[in-house]
């Protein structure tokens, strides 16, 4: 039976910087020399951690201070503890377990070097079988940032580009890539004990990982259950144990015995039962979940699992290219969420109870997907039993991102193909596992952005071998996906026609801010990467800004503040943040109070994420997918892409994006000459109701007002009317706008949406259009005789507002669940128009 103790709890730490000495000579001696600086560290926990409770740092979330942190990178970090062996730990087979050790690793035991690791995504096992004291023992552990064993090494590599890579050289070390500083979070490497660190022992075969698969049939009719199992034996004789396996909810078990010979040895046995439970994502249906007892080496281990399968449709596309649609259990699901990104500064804080809000949160928006970025880290047990348990599917990439990787190192490869097999099989038995995907970027990145790099083509075997392997090795049931974006049949990994994509041109590369119009055009198959900059909340904007900097463009605004929102990188001037609010009210963002800009900055932001999700869901499935960038922040920022802040505050584009991935959307677009309204049903049966849709005037009353009984098809998008774009124009578009509403057979409306052919500045919008409300039994109905652009009932991201940042059309009630009291309009669209607008 495998025991265990923890070495969790107080370590003393010091640190050196390498001059004139050995640090590993000086600090791995047993006794350490009296006076030496020492200070009480946590363990586990980030050394900056450890130095903000020593008073020696201050919190990196506030103001300028994570520039006061980079010293920390730059240093060695020795910790230093003694602990007592059990008997059958100096006897028996015994491992140290390091979860996670921050980055590169050299480790002592009782003077002795026992092990150098150079990988933080993923735990580091050590036998010392045959090294333990009774009483003791002392564990010495030197890590680094990785900047000191790599400093002689290439960068990132990319001469069109230079940036901070160069000098961290993060594409050789196999850490959190966005630790490096990326558009959307600063330069503040990671570095300590951060994961739980325990002895594990057992007087005969000490058991290790284990993992779990589940394969179901191609006719859903049956599935395989496999086991494998990791034993370790450290005696020179052949030891025996058992494997068992018991499904709680039918009884089905096995069991086998094996020979353990000296070292380590994979045991492996499957059990088949008929006629599965599936598991769905949400919408499709239930998320049923089995639990496994897996007896092994005398001890117990629990696994939860779901039995369904994910192919992806890459048929030819009757028009052009390829489709790309993920299908679960052989129905296609058009996939809605966002990408998440590591969810704090100290990444490995970020517990079980946040990464459930977290998903949570992705459940309130409607999402069924979310994408795990490759610049974060490897999604915890935690995080992925949510997400089975919610029914959110899981597109994860590998830790590679934007950088030249050394795939000519065999060391490199090693390491990876090591970290590979670990966390495919630790996390195989997730039905929410939907894709392992190779990287982002990389393949785009050889295209475009390394034309003239000496390595070449150097990493390209190991997404498009070495991975692919490792998964249809280990986990044939999860789709591979070399690289995102990417693209088959040799055209470019972009290619909006076939594969993935990451539509970043209407963001980034239009001139003068975001013209979030261009969307509409957009055919891309399954794009799961772009995004649309927007401000925090204002009470989290004040909880990380001093006073005496609560304005706009202050130092630590800069500080916080996204790349491409300060700077347009493509065509220079003003960044895309401030610039789209000049493009699309006339005002002078640099001019607005801090509450203004994050008014009118997060208003614009909703315009452009719905822009984008309603454009590909009317489009399902030629486009199969509507995933943003990105969906949480990493820390606190004045601008972001993400819909709710570093505090989880709803940013004001949540609930617009909420309601553009609803079950049910109605989409109006212009096309050629017609005006065209689509109904969306994602739902398994064919939805009835009514379809209201006409041309409105912004200063008030209807120009065009329509009602037909609709039926929405299930599992797909149609057109339900249309009229001729003459009649609208001949309304005027300066004056007139075109909306569409869906009710149920109660009245109740299901969905609505709005299409303008102007920018706000430029049509006759009024600036203070009154509003109504009445409040009766926990129902809010409001109404305007004029047009209310972005009707805001909070701007401090309340989690129990029930929706917010809505449009009124004049003259038609809108009404919604409101549990509270009767709340005020604290802000619009219409107040960041007109000519006193900036007074």
């Amino acid at each position: 039976m495998k025991n265990v103790l923890s070495l969790n709890g107080t370590w003393t730490l010091t640190y050196a910087e390498g001059n004139h000495i050995s640090v590993y000579e000086e600090f791995s001696q047993l006794e350490p020399a009296a006076g030496r600086r020492l200070m009480e560290a946590d363990v586990p926990s980030p050394i900056h951690r450890v130095l903000e409770k020593n008073g020696l740092l201050d919190d990196p979330n506030f103001a300028g201070n994570s520039l006061k942190a980079r010293w920390v990178e730059e240093c060695f970090w020795i910790y230093r503890r003694t602990f007592d062996a059990p008997a059958e730990a100096v006897s028996g087979t015994a491992h140290l377990f390091f979860e996670r050790l921050e980055t590169i690793a050299r480790i002592w035991l009782n003077g002795e070097e026992i092990a150098v690791t150079e990988n933080s995504l993923y735990p580091a096992r050590v036998d010392v079988s045959g090294k333990l004291k009774p009483c003791g023992n002392t564990l010495v552990i030197v890590l680094e940032s990785g900047m000191f064993a790599y400093s002689d090494h290439y960068g990132k590599y990319n001469p069109a580009a230079p940036d901070i890579a160069w000098m961290t050289k993060r594409n050789w070390l196999r850490k959190p890539q966005y630790q490096s500083g990326w558009d959307w979070h600063p330069r503040l490497q990671n570095i300590g004990i951060l994961g739980n660190v325990s002895l594990e022992y057992d007087p005969d075969v000490l058991a290790g990982l284990v993992s779990l698969s589940a394969l179901v049939s191609d006719d859903l009719k049956s599935v395989r259950i496999k086991v494998s199992a990791d034993a370790w034996n450290s005696r020179d004789e052949v030891r025996h144990t058992t494997l068992g396996v018991t499904i709680r909810e039918n009884g089905k078990n096995i069991r086998q015995d094996f020979l353990i010979p000296s070292g380590k040895t994979v045991c492996e046995i499957s059990l088949d039962f008929e006629n599965p439970r599936l598991w769905w994502p949400r919408g499709c249906g239930e998320p049923y979940l089995y639990t496994a007892d897996i007896e092994f080496a005398g001890t117990t281990f629990t696994r939860t699992f779901g039995v369904r399968k994910i192919t992806v449709d890459q048929s030819p596309h009757p028009e052009t290219g390829r489709y790309f649609i993920l299908c679960v259990n052989d129905r296609p699901v058009f996939c809605k969420g966002g990408n998440l990104v590591p969810a704090d500064i100290y990444y490995s804080e970020v517990d079980d109870c946040r990464y459930g809000e977290l998903v949570d949160i992705a459940v309130e928006a409607n999402f069924n997907l979310l994408r795990i970025w490759g610049g974060g880290v490897y999604m915890p047990e935690g995080f992925c039993r949510a997400c089975d348990q919610a029914g959110i599917l899981i597109w994860h990439d590998f830790v590679f991102a934007c950088a030249k990787y050394p795939g000519e190192d065999p060391a490199f490869v090693k390491n990876v193909c090591a970290e590979a097999e670990y966390v495919v099989r630790a996390l195989n038995h997730h039905p929410s596992m939907a894709v392992w995907c190779g990287n982002n970027e990389l393949d785009l990145g050889n295209w475009d952005w390394y034309p003239a790099s000496r390595t070449g083509w150097n990493d390209h075997a190991i997404f498009h071998h070495y991975l692919k392997n490792i998964v249809r090795k280990h986990a044939p049931q999860i789709f591979y996906w070399a690289s995102s974006p990417l693209s088959p049949d040799g055209k470019h990994p972009n290619d909006p026609t076939c594969g993935d994509q990451h539509p970043w041109k209407v963001a980034l590369e239009t001139q003068g801010g975001t013209d979030f119009r261009q969307y509409r055009e957009h055919i891309d198959r399954f794009p799961n990467e772009g995004g649309v900059l927007g401000a925090s909340t204002i009470p989290t904007l004040k909880e990380f800004l001093p006073e005496n900097e609560r304005f706009v463009r202050s130092f630590s605004w800069d500080h916080h503040d996204n790349t491409f929102a300060r700077r347009d990188t493509v065509y220079g001037g003003l960044g895309h943040g401030y610039a789209t609010v000049t493009l699309w009210t006339g005002k002078d963002a640099l001019k607005m109070s801090l509450e203004e800009y994050a008014v009118v900055s997060g208003i614009l932001q909703a315009e452009g994420l719905e822009e984008y999700v309603y454009n590909y869901r009317r489009r399902m499935y030629s486009s199969a997918a509507a995933i943003f960038w990105m969906f949480n922040d990493s820390w606190p920022t004045t601008n972001s892409w993400a819909i709710i802040d570093y505090r989880r505050r709803r940013k004001l584009a949540f609930h617009p994006v909420r309601r553009a991935f609803a079950e049910k959307a109605v989409v109006a677009t212009l096309q050629g000459n017609d005006v065209v309204i689509y109904g969306v049903n994602d739902s398994s049966g064919t939805w009835q109701g009514t379809l209201r849709y006409g041309i409105f005037r912004v200063s008030g009353g209807l120009a065009q007002d329509r009602r037909i009984r609709v039926d929405l098809a299930a599992n797909s998008s149609s057109e339900i009317a249309r009229f001729s774009r003459s009649e609208w124009e001949t309304a005027g578009f300066r004056q007139n706008g075109v909306f569409a509403i869906l009710y149920d057979g109660q009245g109740e409306e299901i969905a609505c949406h709005r299409l303008l052919a102007e920018r706000f500045k430029d049509m006759d919008i009024p600036v203070s259009p009154e509003v109504k409300m009445t409040l009766k039994d926990g129902r809010l109905t409001l109404v305007s005789d004029q047009f209310v652009w972005k009707c805001c009932l909070d701007t401090d991201g309340r989690s129990d507002v029930p929706d917010n940042a809505f449009d009124l059309f004049p003259g038609i009630s809108k009404t919604i669940r409101w549990p509270g009291q009767m709340p005020t309009v604290c802000a619009m669209g219409n107040h960041f128009l007109g000519a006193n607008a900036d007074d």
